[in-house]
């Protein structure tokens, strides 16, 4: 495995729904979305996150001429080696020069009584962030994260303190003065301005319970009526989610080095805007707005 040299993290915020799917039935659940086995909080794998990457810098080595041939070349470099991008069997293999972790899971957006939704987080997803964030030296979090059940703190927005939040079936109490502003937050996630910490075991039930499902099923083109057996439950992450993976980036040993900072200022210049990670990409699924964070909070790749 390459030392690494260079890091940022990649954020990605729900335009549709996601599902990125664990492969086994759970309950009445047929298709259910990837989960972290000791949390149960909803994630990507890291494999889903890289070959959604993979895919993204494909297309744009496919429309470009220019890069074309040698494009071909450079996916192998970047990612690792690999015979769908024309990588021949004679050839050596090649680490990728790239390392990615699961995308982990920041806000959960929750229907609600004081806006059409509102965000939700917990002391364990913004300690995460806090190690996620000292491991990576972009930023530092200093904030100590406490709250008790039925309670709520304000982080971003204007909600005045007693007021009464209804989330799906549940209700919690603002206890906050004002917005606990989280200085990385409000600088790299500007479109999330109602968030609220709540308590771990109330965001337990948010994710376990509040995630969207739907109904798909196989019309018969003979009889215009569902196809026997054809009725399945899908698993998503709603539209608005927001999760994030580090992205670690080391030097490529070859006859002429292609160094860190090379990888990592192409890469991010290249994959940028818009993403689709997970399934169901020709129902419009799993279309992502993608944002780099690099030292101290500066953005790149946009």
């Amino acid at each position: 495995m390459h030392k690494r040299e260079l890091t940022s993290i990649l954020t990605f915020y729900a335009v549709s729904p996601i599902h990125a799917g664990s492969g086994a039935a759970v309950a009445t659940v047929d298709l259910p979305i990837q989960r972290e086995r000791h949390t149960g909080y909803p994630h990507i794998q890291a494999s889903g996150v890289k070959g959604a990457l993979r895919a993204h810098f494909r297309e744009f080595v496919e429309h470009d001429k220019k890069t074309h041939e040698s494009g071909k070349k450079l996916i192998n470099l970047i990612f690792g080696s690999d015979s769908q991008d024309d990588w021949g069997k004679d050839e050596d293999a090649l680490p990728g020069a790239i390392s990615v972790s699961d995308a982990k899971l920041l806000a959960f957006p929750m229907r609600s009584n004081v806006a059409p939704f509102v965000w939700v987080t917990c002391p364990t997803i913004m300690n995460r962030l806090k190690k996620d964030l000292e491991f990576s030296k972009i930023d530092k979090i200093d904030n100590p994260f406490e709250v008790t059940d039925e309670e709520a703190e304000v982080l971003e927005g204007d909600i005045k303190k007693d007021t009464q939040i209804i989330l799906e079936d549940s209700i919690v109490k603002v206890v906050s003065e004002k917005a606990t502003q989280i200085k990385f937050i409000k600088d790299n996630f500007p479109n999330i301005d109602k968030l609220l910490l709540i308590s771990d075991e109330m965001f337990d039930y948010c994710v376990s319970s509040c995630t969207e499902i739907q109904t798909n099923i196989k019309i018969d083109s003979k009889t215009g009526t569902a196809t026997d057996g054809a009725l399945r439950y899908q698993e998503f992450l709603p539209a608005d989610s927001v999760v994030y993976s580090i992205v670690y980036y080391s030097k490529q040993h070859l006859d002429n080095d292609l160094h860190a900072n090379v990888i990592k200022d192409f890469v991010e210049n290249t994959i940028k805007d818009f993403i689709q990670i997970g399934g169901d990409e020709t129902l419009g699924k799993g279309v992502c707005k993608i944002n780099w964070i690099n030292i101290n909070g500066n953005n790149g790749g946009n």
